[in-house]
Parts: C-alpha cells; structure tokens; sequence
C-alpha cells in the first residue's frame, strides 16, 4: 500500500510540474525580452516590484520543484507506514495543488498586468 501512494504521490508531483513547466513556457514565449515581469502588486493593483523576465517566470517553478522534491530527498517517502503514508500522499498533493494554483495565478495577474500597459 505504501509504494503505491508514493507512486500516486510521485505521479500527483509530476503533473504539477508539468502544468507549472508549460505555463512558463507559454509566458516566457508571449513576453518580449526585455520586458520586466511583475512579481507584486499593491492595494491600487498596480505592480510594485519587477523583475525581469528569468527571474519572474522562473522563480516559482524553481521553488515548486524544491519544496515537491523535498519529500523525496529526505526520504520521507520511503520511511512512512500505513496512515503516515495517507498523510504525506495529502501533503503532497495538497502542495502540489498549491504552487500550481500559485504559479497561474501570477502568470495571469502578471499577464493583465502587461497587457494592460501595452507591453505585450
């Protein structure tokens, strides 16, 4: 049972990967080089910090992929039984869910955001 939750839970970390991997890759392709990528807005929803285009399409892929990878590296994957097992399968996909959800949501307030100015 517990290998197959870590499969579950492998295959849950790779589908987040993937979708996290081809959203920036679409983003990286709609915005012009040069163009410095909005990372955080204010209460007036005007950008407040740009980075450029690397590092904010980039950033939350590389954490994404450090705090998915974590569970694997510590070996805490293969060290749990039967509901420790259950637990960290939730974790993980919880996770995964997240940063997903995290990334497209900054590529589309990031999108708008340029969009907006015109420098799309």
């Amino acid at each position: 049972m517990e290998t197959a939750l870590r499969i579950l839970g492998d295959g849950l970390s790779i589908a987040a990967l993937a979708i996290i991997a081809s959203t920036a890759l679409a983003a990286w392709r709609r915005i012009p080089t040069g163009v410095a990528v909005p990372i955080q807005w204010g209460f007036t929803d005007k950008a407040v910090w740009r980075v450029p285009k690397a590092v904010g399409l980039l950033l939350i892929p590389a954490v994404a992929m450090a705090v998915i990878f974590a569970f694997t590296l510590s070996g805490a994957t293969f060290r749990v039984r039967g509901l420790e097992a259950a637990m960290v399968l939730c974790a993980r996909a919880t996770l995964a869910a997240m940063l997903a959800l995290a990334h497209l949501l900054h590529l589309r307030f990031a999108l708008k955001t340029l969009r907006d100015e015109r420098s799309l």
